[in-house]
């Protein structure tokens, strides 16, 4: 998994509009004042307003606005938002893509790897990325991942 330069510079847009105080932003200042290329930014501003995480405001005065409060947003939500889903392997997603799935000794550590990434990026919001906060797996988190990592070794027995 790797996160793509879109993600990144979703994350600058993103940041941009927390930065405004509220107030639309143009697409064009935010990509100027972040370095994003516009012609990127303003594909990354539509997907953003179809996905409900930024809101478009028309008119000469208008821009991009937060859809969303940046406490309430998460890593894993925009990844997933713009890439796609997260995937550490093909066969963690998709156990049929692999015969072996059932009776492979790394399926499972592939699986956990997924999990814990899955987890660790839910945990941390838009608004803790940008203020520096460095979120960790919680003890909910780590009691999350001990209850799938056991019914995954009955599933996987």
């Amino acid at each position: 998994m790797e996160i793509s330069r879109r993600t990144d510079y979703a994350i600058r847009l993103i940041a941009a509009l927390t930065e405004s105080g509220g107030r639309p932003l143009s697409v064009r200042k935010a990509a100027a004042d972040y370095d994003v290329p516009y012609a990127f930014a303003r594909n990354i501003q539509h997907d953003l307003v179809q996905a409900g995480i930024l809101q478009a405001v028309r008119g000469s005065q208008g821009g991009m606005l937060l859809a969303i409060d940046p406490a309430d947003l998460t890593l894993y939500h925009l990844i997933e938002t713009l890439q796609g889903p997260i995937s550490i392997a093909v066969c963690a997603a998709d156990p049929a893509w692999c015969n072996r799935s059932s009776n492979c000794q790394f399926h499972q550590v592939w699986l956990g790897a997924e999990l814990l990434l899955k987890d660790y990026l839910s945990s941390v919001s838009i608004e803790e990325l940008l203020s520096g906060e460095k979120a960790c797996l919680t003890s909910s988190s780590k009691l999350f991942f001990k209850k799938e990592a056991s019914v995954l070794e009955g599933l996987l027995q």
